[in-house]
């Protein structure tokens, strides 16, 4: 049995929540930091792919992971931009490549996410800061805050014109037997 969540844009609204069977092992999240699962392949359709026990995906890097941190609760419009934003970051260079800065600097917006949507730039300054305290050789070749700021504005254009059909809450614990 394989727990697939696709992406539907005319049917009714899908919510993971508590009792959703696990991507990996397949018995029901109850409880923990439940994972949602994005394709960050770009030859796939930007996608969630399911939810997961955070300890069942650790390993497993072939999707994006988002761990939630209950009573934590996405509404449509916040998992749409987290399946877009998967899609476009992993579409840009990493590691030891020119230009990784943009990549790394967006995954920042991850770390408090969807609070720190609130200033995208106070998000970009501090990885900034960080970067060069840190002596991190710079690779990027441009301007940076622009090509930050264009890449969020297409990833919530995309995120608006194809919405994902999902919300997650995680709100209310699971309930005991």
């Amino acid at each position: 049995m394989v727990c697939f969540v696709k992406i539907s844009y005319n049917r009714s609204m899908q919510t993971i929540t508590w009792s959703h069977p696990c991507y990996y092992c397949h018995r029901p999240i109850t409880r923990g930091r439940p994972t949602l699962l994005f394709a960050i392949d770009s030859r796939e359709d930007p996608s969630l792919i399911g939810v997961s026990h955070s300890t069942c995906c650790f390993t497993k890097l072939q999707y994006g992971h988002f761990q939630m941190c209950p009573p934590d609760r996405f509404f449509k419009d916040q998992v749409s931009f987290l399946t877009y934003f998967y899609s476009v970051v992993f579409s840009l260079p990493g590691g030891e490549e020119l230009g990784r800065e943009l990549r790394w600097s967006l995954l920042r917006i991850l770390h408090e996410y969807p609070a720190s949507m609130k200033k995208p730039l106070h998000v970009l300054q501090r990885f900034v800061n960080e970067h060069q305290k840190y002596g991190h050789k710079w690779l990027y070749v441009g301007d940076l805050e622009t090509d930050y700021l264009k890449s969020l504005g297409q990833i919530q254009r995309m995120a608006r014109e194809k919405p994902v059909e999902v919300e997650a809450d995680f709100g209310k614990p699971y309930p005991s037997k």
